[in-house]
């Protein structure tokens, strides 16, 4: 039995519920119809012009993605927007953003599960519940900056990571958080980290890192997040096994490396 956009809407709210998104945030229903029949489901994490040739291809109406489709107010839509293609092709696209980050079981977790460790914490409580952004791993064995920055690479299976030498000559305690989560590196140290794993640095938050003394490393926003759509796929084809749930194959990082 399909079951429609609202029924689906209503399964993730269940996961990582709407309301707590950041306030800046756009989630849930950005196009499409809520009383729509699913005939199929993309799992990602950006919503792309070949992610939804593909989703049309494969006759899924519905794409579920990480990052907003919508996230600031549009003033034109035109061809070439996937927001056009969106509705040209009557997809439904739902986000779950920043409420998937601070859930149980949402992309944080993913990326620990990826990197082999487990969390004894929140890196900063956002909910009453407990929950909130990113984590806080604690490894007996340790690490040294660079052999923290290879076990990234090889875990996440990237290209390239960035890092920078801290003070410890042993990291025991890591800040973790997906996407871009350099504004958390004092919070991170506050807590005993010695090193913070992220997305996104800026430049100004790697002298931040040098000044106090924290390693740093830079996975890179896709890196640290492409977890996101499997994760998002597995909870869906579970949630409903009637209804085809895929991952993009045209999903890649959008930037290359020389």
């Amino acid at each position: 039995m399909s079951a429609t956009v609202e029924q689906v809407l209503s399964f993730l709210n269940t996961i990582a519920p709407l309301n707590t998104a950041e306030s800046y945030d756009n989630v849930g229903l950005l196009t499409g119809s809520s009383g729509a029949a699913v005939t199929g489901i993309a799992a990602c994490l950006d919503i792309t012009e070949d992610i939804i040739d593909e989703a049309v291809s494969k006759n899924a109406n519905l794409i579920v993605s990480h990052h907003p489709v919508i996230f600031h107010p549009m003033k034109r839509i035109l061809a070439g927007n996937p927001v056009y293609s969106l509705v040209r092709n009557d997809i439904s696209a739902i986000a779950i953003h920043t409420n998937f980050d601070m859930c149980e079981a949402g992309v944080n977790d993913a990326l620990l599960e990826l990197l082999g460790w487990e969390s004894v914490g929140v890196l900063e409580q956002t909910q009453p519940n407990g929950l909130g952004a990113g984590a806080v791993v604690d490894l007996p064995l340790g690490f040294t900056a660079k052999s923290l920055a290879e076990h990234c690479k090889r875990s996440l299976d990237l290209e390239s990571v960035k890092y920078c030498e801290g003070d410890s000559h042993a990291i025991t305690r890591i800040g973790v958080c997906s996407g871009s989560g350099g504004d958390l590196l004092q919070r991170a140290k506050e807590l005993g980290c010695q090193a913070l794993v992220t997305g996104d640095v800026k430049h100004s938050v790697w002298i931040e890192a040098v000044n106090c003394g924290m390693a740093l490393i830079d996975a890179g926003h896709y890196g640290t997040e492409k977890c996101a759509s499997h994760r998002i796929a597995s909870l869906l084809s579970r949630a409903f096994p009637d209804i085809p749930v895929f991952t993009p194959d045209s999903e890649h990082e959008p930037c290359k490396y020389v």
